[in-house]
């Protein structure tokens, strides 16, 4: 019997994400119709990897999701004070952070769009707050 689903979501394992994404998830109806994939840094193991084979593991990953539940999305996640990029204080401002994330995700786009064309690529700035609390914005280019 199949077993699709629509999305896959690539986001960072930053357990501060855990239940805000969860919850978010819920809200755009997407838990139960979605593939996540949660690695250390997130987008930045394709942009950027340690090793030549942790890009390699994120793209492995997307085609499994692909070829294995047919999914028509991804939905790029990456978020402010990420260990993995340095975290907040390597930014002057929450603003030039922000900035900084956008473009990371874009170039992700790009790259996966030129390699999945047939697949839709959404973006999603996760927002830590100083207080804790998370937020989530739909990033549109």
């Amino acid at each position: 019997m199949a077993h699709n689903c629509k999305n896959l979501i690539i986001h960072c394992i930053d357990f501060r994400l855990g239940k805000p994404l969860k919850n978010y998830l819920e809200k755009e109806n997407l838990l139960g119709d979605c593939d996540i994939l949660s690695v250390a840094g997130g987008i930045k193991n394709l942009l950027s990897p340690k090793r030549v084979s942790d890009k390699d593991f994120l793209l492995e990953q997307m085609g499994v999701s692909i070829n294995l539940h047919k999914i028509k999305r991804v939905i790029l996640s990456n978020h402010t004070d990420c260990g993995a990029y340095g975290g907040s204080a390597k930014f002057d401002s929450l603003e030039e952070e922000r900035k900084f994330h956008i473009r990371e995700m874009d170039e992700a786009k790009r790259i996966i769009s030129g390699i999945y064309p047939e697949l839709k690529v959404d973006l999603l700035l996760g927002k830590i707050m100083p207080s804790g609390e998370v937020g989530f914005e739909e990033i549109k280019i």
